[in-house]
């Protein structure tokens, strides 16, 4: 008689299949072999070429998708009958289609690089044909059929263009045109998945070597020991854990499994609802993807697309994660007086002032940060990081004193401070981490009591094979939607709907900004509704992003907004992912539990608007403006959070939570009058709310 896995893992495997179109394989002991062996294969090509081994973009991108392509075929079953333990025949078709359009591309490049969609072959075609099948069908297994059938409807329109009315009307183009078009370096390896090649797969690397060292435990360690004993304590531990690892994490829905998996029971014996622990984790694990330095993996593409540098990406990113977190502060605090929710006793909960020494397996986020502010760039501080995780790795497999890791902290910044400005980041980098492996190794052999040399490289070897395991699965979603999001990007570019559809935006709208806004609003919502994030904005920037820099608005600003809708919108109902994931973990109604995510993340549908009207809560502008912006917007999601939680001492009647909401808004606005107007009026109604207990419900003593 077969033994049932236990409930946790089967919530757990409901919620995973939210995110993933078909199965997670348990490969078979000798075909996981192949996997990670071809893993670790792929993240060490990346690195190698990033860093050091210079090849010409277009094989560089076809080796980045087909590769993960074939390791899709063989993580993902491709139907639900399929065999779970090994990939089968038509499994092993697909790779073999993918390897020979890499191989293609490789020994055609020459010729390719003259004929593609001008003189295409024969050849040319069919290859491209095969190309675009693999990136659709492993697209379908690793993030679901939403996106490609998005793509193959655009692929369709290519062809049906003469038989459409209006703006949608265009010449029509051939099979071998839209196919060799479409999988070349204006599609398939276009801006996507050049994002993805150069940024993504390093950054998703550098995350699961930070997880994997010990930041992962340590972040909630850290959650519990700040705020495990606070009211509704395990709430704002979910609010706070799900947040720091969301932020080494690019996808909301991973972010709710991996997480949510121990907090959301934890929530529900503290006295939480079901679809109230389940909101709450899929409302502050979509906003880890907010959260900067790393942001998941949109932040990544909206560099390239726009030209602006990372840096100033995630310092603009700083103040409407905050905002958005605060909102989601303020409802878990709200709910738990409403439900008489307590924290935990502190002798249950871990002590901050021994953990801090602990805070140095931080490490790798530290060299990060630096290097990036240091001017060089993305990828050398990508690099570096992961290469300072295996110094965390090094000194907990031997034992030694986290607060050891401050040597090569400080040893980075004396290279950066003192060196010259000529100095190469592989110069400083590999100064920095070979000098501190020196002092760490001759600390470990002074050591009297120390494990074996061979324990200690045994354990990092195993740790570094379960961090590019961690990282090669989570990536090929992220490569995939990428390469699909590029088929959608090409069909716009080849049949140039992305100018009609601007001026058809702009015709609806007319002069008002605020129309076209809602519209751009829309549609990365509606885009963002069954797909992941990074192809969610990927298309909607192509798609209206332009037609609102036309109108005269800021790049960063448009691009922002429209990246902060297509990240909400996995708590945006109909088809809101994190929370669908999120009530499968805590076993709720999924329709309740999307509302109530939605109403955790009400901030995050009216603060965008402020990155167009008042570009200082992106850190654009004077100190004052800045200040001004963050205070009247800080003190109106408080009031808009009150208002929508309905609880101010007690519960608040219709009307009260109506003029709340109202001087929210003013204040959320941002100009002078109508600040005065909002504090004038939260003011007066906190003031009465303070002196009167006003309310329609007694108020308990």
């Amino acid at each position: 008689m077969t033994k049932s896995p236990p409930p946790n893992a089967l919530s757990a495997e409901t919620a995973e299949r939210f995110e993933h179109g078909s199965s997670e394989r348990v490969l078979i002991p000798s075909w996981n072999r192949i996997f990670v062996l071809c893993g670790i294969a792929y993240i060490c090509f990346h690195i190698a070429v990033l860093n050091f081994w210079s090849l010409d973009a277009w094989v560089f991108r076809a080796i980045h998708v087909n590769a993960a392509g074939v390791l899709c075929v063989l993580l993902y079953a491709g139907r639900s009958g399929a065999s779970r333990k090994r990939p089968g025949f038509w499994d092993l078709l697909l790779a073999c289609g993918a390897i020979y359009a890499t191989f293609y591309i490789w020994s055609e490049l020459d010729m390719l690089l003259m004929r593609t969609g001008v003189m295409m072959t024969t050849a040319d075609v069919v290859v491209a044909i095969i190309g675009i099948l693999v990136v659709l069908e492993v697209t379908r297994r690793s993030s679901g059929l939403a996106l490609p059938i998005l793509a193959s409807i655009f692929m369709l329109y290519c062809f049906a263009g003469p038989i459409l009315p209006g703006v949608l009307s265009h010449r029509g183009y051939d099979l071998g045109s839209v196919a060799s078009y479409l999988y070349s370096m204006d599609g398939v390896f276009g801006i996507a998945t050049a994002a993805a090649a150069q940024y993504i797969v390093l950054f998703v690397v550098f995350a699961a070597f930070l997880q994997v060292s010990g930041a992962g435990a340590f972040f909630m360690n850290f959650a519990f020991g700040a705020m495990g004993w606070a009211r509704g304590g395990t709430a704002k531990v979910a609010l706070l854990s799900s947040a720091l690892f969301g932020m080494i994490s690019g996808s909301s829905v991973t972010n709710v499994v991996a997480s949510g998996t121990f907090s959301i029971p934890v929530m529900k014996r503290a006295g939480y609802r079901a679809s109230s622990a389940g909101a709450i984790e899929a409302a502050a694990s979509t906003g880890g993807q907010l959260m900067p330095p790393i942001m998941g993996a949109g932040a990544f593409i909206m560099a390239e697309v726009t030209g602006i540098p990372y840096t100033s990406i995630i310092i603009a990113a700083i103040i409407p994660c905050l905002l958005y977190y605060l909102a989601l502060y303020v409802h878990i605090d709200l709910e738990a007086q409403k439900e008489g929710i307590h924290g935990l006793p502190r002798s249950e909960l871990p002590q901050l002032r021994p953990m801090l020494k602990d805070a140095f397996v931080l490490l790798p986020l530290v060299v990060l940060l630096a290097l990036l502010f240091s001017g060089y760039s993305v990828i050398a501080a990508g690099t570096w990081g992961t290469a300072s995780a295996m110094l965390v790795m090094f000194a907990r497999s031997a034992g030694l004193d986290s607060r050891l890791l401050s040597l090569p902290m400080l040893l980075l910044l004396v290279m950066l401070i003192a060196g010259p400005s000529r100095v190469g980041p592989n110069v400083v980098g590999g100064y920095t981490m070979g000098l501190s492996a020196i002092m760490l190794f001759c600390t470990y052999a002074l050591k009297a009591q120390r494990p074996s040399i061979t324990f200690v490289l045994n354990d990092m070897m195993r740790k570094a094979v379960e961090a590019c395991s961690l990282a090669t699965r989570q990536s090929l979603q992220l490569v995939a939607v990428c390469a699909c999001a590029g088929i959608v990007v090409g069909v716009i570019g080849l049949t140039g709907l992305g100018g009609r559809f601007s001026g058809l935006l702009m015709g609806l709208a007319g002069e008002s900004q605020l129309l076209a806004l809602f519209f751009a609003m829309l549609i990365a919502l509606i885009l963002g509704m069954g797909m992941p994030t990074t192809a969610a904005y990927a298309i909607a920037a192509s798609v209206v992003a332009p037609s609102l820099q036309r109108m005269g608005l800021p790049p960063l600003s448009v691009h922002f907004f429209i990246f902060y809708f297509a990240v909400v919108s996995a708590i945006t109902p109909p088809i809101a992912l994190s929370s669908f994931a999120g009530a499968a973990l805590a076993g709720a109604s999924p329709w309740e539990t999307a509302f109530r995510s939605l109403r955790y993340g009400i901030a995050a549908f009216v603060v965008p608007y402020l990155f167009i009207t008042h570009p200082a809560i992106l850190m654009d502008g004077s100190v004052k403006d800045i200040i001004q912006t963050v205070a009247t917007a800080g003190l109106g999601v408080w009031l808009l959070a009150t208002a929508s939680e309905g609880w101010l001492r007690g519960r608040l009647t219709p009307w009260f939570r109506v003029c709340l909401a109202f001087s929210a808004l003013c204040l959320i606005a941002g100009d002078v009058l109508t600040d005065l107007i909002g504090v004038s009026m939260a003011l007066a109604l906190v003031m009465l709310r303070l002196r009167t207990r006003f309310g329609k419900y007694p108020i308990p003593e």
